[in-house]
C-alpha cells in the first residue's frame, strides 16, 4: 500500500468516515498511522470521540492524528518566518512584518504549509489525508505549485512576496517541490475518489479526477458510499435503489480503477471500536454495523410553514439569504427551494452559487454560468455562479486600473502586478465578487447557494482581512483611493450580514451526530463575528417503516438526534423528509417547496 492517502470527494459522501476506517485498519496492520485532517471543518475529532487539535496526539495502538488549524499554523508559521528577525531588525520594520501577517493570504500559505510538512515525513509507515470537500481540495494541492512558481517568479523580480522578502521564504520552494514529486509519485501516493450513487456525486467526482490528473496524480481507487442494502427496502424506497444501481454501473464505465462497494450502515460509524468494526466490513467484507437507538416518541418540535414565511418576508427593499451547512446535507437544494417560492410569489429573485460545483444547474436543469440569467418556467427567478477564474481577472485588472489612475510610477505597477500572481489573489477575487452581488440592488431578493461551512466561514471572515491586505499591497498604505473606498464597501457589507433584516442565515443538517455538531460549531464561529443564524433545516427525514429492521434503527437514530439538535440549536427547526427519487427539475423541486412552505 502507498504510503500517503489521500481522500476525497462531495460533501457529505463519508471521506472522513473513510479515512478514519482505513487510518485505523493500517495501524491493526501493524503500521505506524498517522491521521491528518486539512478540512477547516474538520469533524475527525467527533468521529474518534477525542480532542484533536493541532498538535499530533495518540488515538489508539499504532494510531495517531491531528487537524489543520488554520489560526494556529498561521502563528507557528509567522514565528518560523519572522521570529529569528526580531532581534535583528528595528522595532518599526518588525512592527510592519507583523502587520503583513494579519492578512487573508497568510492564512492559507500557513495551513498548506503545514500540510506540506507531512508529505515529506519519515516518521510513519501510512500518513492518511482526510482532505476538505472537492473544490477546497483541489485548491490545497494546487498551492505547492502555485507557491514555488511564485516564489520563482518574484526571486527574478522585485524579490518581495506578499509575505515579504523571497529571502525569508526561499527555503520553503524546495520543500514545496518535494510535496509536488510526492503527489506525483504512484509508488508513493494514492488517491481514494469517496463518491455516493448519485448524479451530482459522480459528476463532482469526475471532474476533480480531470482537475488532478492535470497535475499529475494518476494513482486512484474508487469507492462507492451510502449503497442502500437491497434487502433493507421492503418496498420503499425502491426507486433510490433502481436509480443506484444504474449509478454505480456509470461510475464503473467512468472509471477504470480498483472500485470499492460499501453499504450504508443501520448504526452509526462513531468511537474507536466502531471505526474499527466499520473497517472490516469494508476491507474484509460483509456484516452490518448496527448502534441500538431505543424508541422514542416522534419528534413534534418543527416550526410551521407560517413561521419560514414570516422569516424571509422583506423588512427593507432588498434581502440576502445565506444557505449554508455541511457538505452533501441538501445545501443546494434547500437555496433552490427557497428561490423557486420566493419568485414565484412575485419577487425578483437572485440565485447565486459560490461552490465550484454548481449543482444549482443540475437541479433547476438550466446551464449556470457567470452570466445572470433568467430561468425558464419560474418568472422572476434568475440564476448565476461565481466563476474564481474570471473573477481573478476581472480582479486583477481593477486593481491595476485603479493604479494606474492613482499615478503610480511604471516600477510600482510592475511590482504590483506580480502581487497579482500571488495564489491568495483567488481568494480575495471570489470575495469581491460575492461582495459586488450582495451589494446589487437589482433584485429584490438574492440566495447564496454557499459551499461547505468551513469554506464559507472563511469567505465570511475575508472583510475583516480584506482592507489590511489591500492596505498592504505595494506599500500603499495611506493611499485614500484605495484605503477609503475599500473600508467603506466593506464596513458597509459585514453592518448588512449582521442585520437580521437585511441578512437570513440558515443552516442545512440531517440529524445525524457529525453534521448536528459541525452545524452548531459553525453557528458559534458566525455568532462570534456577529452574525445571528435565524432557523435551521433538517433534510432527509425518515418516515416509520416498521417492515425494515435497517430502516427503523435509522428512524430511531434520526429521531433521537432531532431532540439533540432542537437543544443545541434552540432556533425554529423546518424539515424536509426524504424522497425516493433525486430532485432535479422543477416538479420535483416544488416537492421541497410544499414540504417547507405547505401547498399553495
Amino acid at each position: 500500500m502507498s504510503k500517503y492517502l489521500f481522500f476525497s470527494g462531495k460533501g457529505g459522501v463519508g471521506k472522513t468516515t473513510m479515512a478514519a476506517s482505513t487510518a485505523i485498519y493500517n495501524a491493526d496492520q501493524g503500521k505506524k498511522t498517522l491521521i491528518i485532517s486539512t478540512d477547516p471543518a474538520s469533524n475527525l475529532g467527533d468521529i474518534f470521540e477525542k480532542n484533536i487539535g493541532h498538535n499530533i496526539i495518540d488515538i489508539t495502538h499504532n494510531l495517531y492524528a491531528m487537524e489543520i488549524d488554520p489560526d494556529a499554523a498561521t502563528e507557528d508559521y509567522k514565528e518560523k518566518v519572522i521570529g529569528p528577525m526580531r532581534n535583528i531588525l528595528p522595532e518599526d520594520v518588525m512592527k510592519v512584518m507583523e502587520e503583513q501577517f494579519r492578512s487573508a493570504c497568510t492564512v492559507e500559505i500557513a495551513a498548506f504549509d503545514r500540510f506540506t510538512d507531512f508529505l515529506t515525513n519519515e516518521d510513519f509507515d501510512v500518513i492518511v489525508f482526510d482532505t476538505a470537500p472537492t473544490g477546497h481540495t483541489i485548491r490545497l494541492l494546487e498551492l505547492p505549485i502555485d507557491w514555488s512558481k511564485h516564489i520563482e517568479v518574484s526571486s527574478k523580480g522585485s524579490g518581495q512576496t506578499c509575505l515579504g522578502p523571497v529571502s525569508s521564504i526561499q527555503g520553503a520552494k524546495e520543500k514545496y517541490d518535494k510535496a509536488i514529486s510526492a503527489m506525483r509519485d504512484a509508488a508513493k501516493t494514492r488517491f481514494y475518489m469517496v463518491m455516493k450513487p448519485e448524479k451530482t456525486s459522480l459528476a463532482e467526482a469526475i471532474r476533480a479526477h480531470d482537475e488532478l490528473s492535470k497535475l499529475g496524480i494518476l494513482n486512484y481507487e474508487i469507492i462507492i458510499n451510502g449503497i442502500i442494502p437491497e434487502d433493507a427496502v421492503n418496498g420503499k424506497y425502491m426507486k433510490i435503489i433502481e436509480a443506484q444501481k444504474l449509478y454505480i454501473q456509470s461510475i464503473g464505465k467512468a472509471f477504470p480503477y480498483p472500485l470499492r462497494k460499501v453499504y450504508l450502515q443501520s448504526g452509526e460509524v462513531k468511537g474507536i471500536e466502531n471505526i474499527r468494526a466499520f473497517s472490516k466490513i469494508v476491507y474484509e467484507g460483509g456484516g452490518q454495523l448496527r448502534t441500538v437507538f431505543r424508541q422514542e416518541k416522534p419528534f413534534e418540535n418543527f416550526a410551521s410553514p407560517a413561521a419560514l414565511r414570516d422569516i424571509l418576508t422583506r423588512k427593507l427593499n432588498h434581502r440576502v439569504v445565506i444557505v449554508t451547512g455541511k457538505g452533501g446535507v441538501g445545501k443546494t437544494v434547500v437555496a433552490c427551494a427557497l428561490a423557486s417560492r420566493l419568485a414565484k410569489d412575485g419577487n425578483k429573485t437572485l440565485l447565486v452559487t459560490t461552490d465550484p460545483a454548481a449543482h444549482i444547474g443540475y437541479v433547476l436543469e438550466e446551464k449556470i454560468s457567470d452570466t445572470i440569467t433568467p430561468m425558464k418556467g419560474i418568472s422572476g427567478l434568475f440564476a448565476a455562479r461565481i466563476d474564481q477564474k474570471k473573477s481573478v481577472e476581472t480582479y486583477k485588472a481593477k486593481i491595476l486600473a485603479d493604479a494606474e489612475k492613482s499615478g503610480y510610477s511604471d516600477d510600482m505597477i510592475l511590482a504590483l502586478k506580480e502581487e497579482l500572481e500571488s495564489p491568495c489573489t483567488e481568494e480575495m477575487a471570489v470575495f469581491e465578487e460575492f461582495s459586488r452581488l450582495i451589494g446589487s440592488g437589482n433584485f429584490e431578493y438574492i440566495v447564496f447557494d454557499t459551499a461547505p461551512t468551513g469554506h464559507t466561514l472563511r469567505l465570511l471572515e475575508l472583510p475583516y482581512d480584506y482592507a489590511k491586505q489591500v492596505e498592504m499591497m505595494v506599500n500603499v498604505k495611506g493611499d485614500a483611493h484605495f484605503t477609503s473606498e475599500a473600508k467603506k464597501k466593506l464596513e458597509e457589507l459585514v453592518a448588512n450580514l449582521k442585520n437580521r433584516d437585511y441578512c437570513t442565515f440558515f443552516l442545512v443538517f440531517y440529524p445525524e451526530y457529525t453534521p448536528i455538531f459541525e452545524a452548531k460549531r459553525s453557528l458559534d464561529d458566525l455568532k462570534l463575528a456577529g452574525i445571528q443564524v435565524q432557523a435551521v433545516i433538517a433534510n432527509n427525514i425518515l418516515e416509520q417503516n416498521p417492515k425494515s429492521e435497517f430502516f427503523t434503527s435509522r428512524y430511531n437514530m434520526q429521531q433521537h438526534y432531532l431532540k439533540v439538535a432542537d437543544k443545541q440549536f434552540g432556533l425554529p427547526m423546518f424539515k424536509i423528509k426524504l424522497f425516493d427519487e433525486e430532485i432535479n427539475g422543477l416538479d420535483k423541486l416544488q416537492w421541497v417547496e410544499e414540504e417547507l412552505f405547505g401547498k399553495k
